[in-house]
């Protein structure tokens, strides 16, 4: 338990990538192979982070897809025996342990107090678990985390290993290696699952709502509101529209190329809709700056969606 705690904190054991280049040309070779970046310019899996002599900090990012616990590798260059050698090991990010000794520390302070509370009143015998409770929490968040992302080692290691070694006639500097041999590789990649499971999840969900003739439904303390089609017309627009959605999730598992360009007539008519129904609705009142305001915002994310959809282009076919 207690390795498994100290593994966590310090990260692996220190690992070193030997270089078939000069120093200056190793900096600049991984970082021609990696993003300064990744938020919000990433639109493909790729390495992103800080790339110098005496600091390179790189973490695998995986677009649409967050993990606050994924190692990053942390290292720096080193001249040694007149060769140049990546040294360095992979971690979490400083911040992140910086926060979980802080909430492990707080609750064990809590577990303490509590526990000295429930001494002398059986009634706060619930405080010192809760805090048990929110540290076994912690844990199995951290180990969820750290399961997600085992594969990011080895991934980062590869780009590190590509940019590195020397040129042959199948590596190209500065190419990420590791979503080349992805692509190579045939696998259908995860995000086609996850959208095809959204669009069939909306078009359900819509056809349901055109063959009921609800609208809306808002359920509350105070009761439920239905709201139904103003007409027939609309509701078998919906109907036709959500039957348009499960032919795209069955164009997106199949990987056609009509699919992904139904993707963008979507996300146009969805822009279209957030910028024109505050104009048009009246029944909006002092709502309605709001209500620009958050379809202004709409417009931003639905450009970000375009530009990493367009970015999926290759995992489509015709």
């Amino acid at each position: 338990m207690l390795r498994r705690i100290k593994d966590v904190w310090t990260g692996s054991e220190p690992v070193e990538f030997a270089s078939a280049f000069g120093m200056d040309e190793s900096v600049e070779r991984l970082r021609a192979a990696t993003r300064r970046w990744s938020f919000p310019f990433a639109t493909q899996e790729c390495a992103a982070g800080t790339v110098r002599e005496n600091r390179v900090s790189l973490q695998r990012v995986i677009p649409m897809v967050g993990n606050s616990f994924k190692p990053f590798f942390i290292g720096r260059f080193e001249r040694r025996q007149g060769k140049v050698v990546l040294r360095g090991r992979f971690t979490m990010m400083l911040l992140v342990k910086v926060f979980m000794a802080f909430w492990f520390g707080m609750l064990a302070l809590f577990a303490v107090a509590g526990s000295v509370a429930a001494t002398a009143s059986p009634k706060a015998v619930m405080f010192p678990l809760a805090a048990v409770g929110m540290m076994g929490f912690g844990v199995g968040l951290t180990a969820l985390g750290r399961w997600f992302s085992r594969n990011d080692p080895a991934w980062l290691t590869d780009v590190i290993c590509t940019a590195l070694r020397a040129p042959s006639d199948t590596t190209a500097p500065g190419r990420n290696a590791a979503t080349a041999g992805h692509a190579a590789t045939g696998k259908t990649p995860a995000f086609i699952y996850a959208m095809t499971g959204l669009f069939v999840l909306f078009g359900l969900l819509g056809l349901v709502s055109a063959i009921t003739g609800i609208q809306t439904y808002r359920g509350g303390l105070g009761g439920s509101v239905i709201t139904h089609y103003a007409n027939d017309t609309l509701r078998m627009v919906a109907g036709a529209g959500s039957i348009a959605m499960l032919l795209v999730a069955y164009g997106i598992y199949r990987r056609m190329l009509f699919a992904w360009r139904a993707g963008f007539v979507l996300l146009a008519a969805s822009m279209a809709y957030s910028v024109i129904d505050p104009f048009v609705r009246t029944d909006l009142g002092d709502a309605r700056v709001p209500a620009l305001a958050f379809g202004g915002f709409s417009v931003v994310i639905g450009v970000f969606w375009a530009r990493w959809w367009h970015a999926q282009r290759d995992h489509f076919h015709d």
